[in-house]
């Protein structure tokens, strides 16, 4: 399994995988899918982020967005009461998601490692997430990776959230 930097004309095939995963989610509240155009933005445009892809023998098993919210209102920094220059220090571990054959390998943890060495030399050092507080599994590799709970709240048009917050 090989972890790369995602290109534009994988665009679509993340957005399949976010749609094969929120399908066959019992509870569709548990993850919120993103547009192609968003996927876009993060794979071409450095200043908002940046997206990684898991794959073996030429397939995307798995991908892995990470925001850069900058000083946007809704940043999730506030939920730690950072100031106006540690805002823009803010990374979102923001949309991963596993196709289903490829499971069981630990992806989800290696994909979210991977991206927080990527940030560690950079200037993003406070490191934000959400997770639904019944996705145990998400929570899990949130929590191994030193991911605190900041605060249980609704977002994305009101679904329960853990902030999940840690600073490197």
């Amino acid at each position: 399994m090989e972890i790369l930097r995602a290109e534009p004309s994988d665009a679509n095939e993340i957005h399949h995988i976010m749609s094969v995963t929120s399908s066959l989610l019992e509870d569709k509240g548990w993850y919120c899918i993103d547009t192609v155009d968003y996927i876009l933005e993060h794979i071409m445009d450095q200043d908002k982020g940046i997206v990684f892809k898991a794959v073996q023998h030429g397939r995307i098993g798995a991908f892995f967005i990470i925001h850069y919210p900058g000083g946007a209102d809704d940043n999730l920094g506030h939920y730690v009461n950072l100031g106006p220059e540690d805002l823009r220090k803010v990374a979102y571990m923001d949309s991963l998601a596993v196709l289903p054959d490829f499971r069981g390998k630990g992806l989800q943890y290696t994909l979210m490692k991977y991206g927080e060495d990527y940030l560690t030399p950079t200037s993003f050092c406070h490191l934000m997430g959400t997770v639904h507080p019944d996705n145990l599994y998400s929570l899990n590799n949130f929590l191994r990776l030193g991911f605190g709970i900041v605060e249980t709240t609704r977002k994305y048009g009101s679904l329960p959230r853990h902030i999940m917050y840690k600073k490197i």
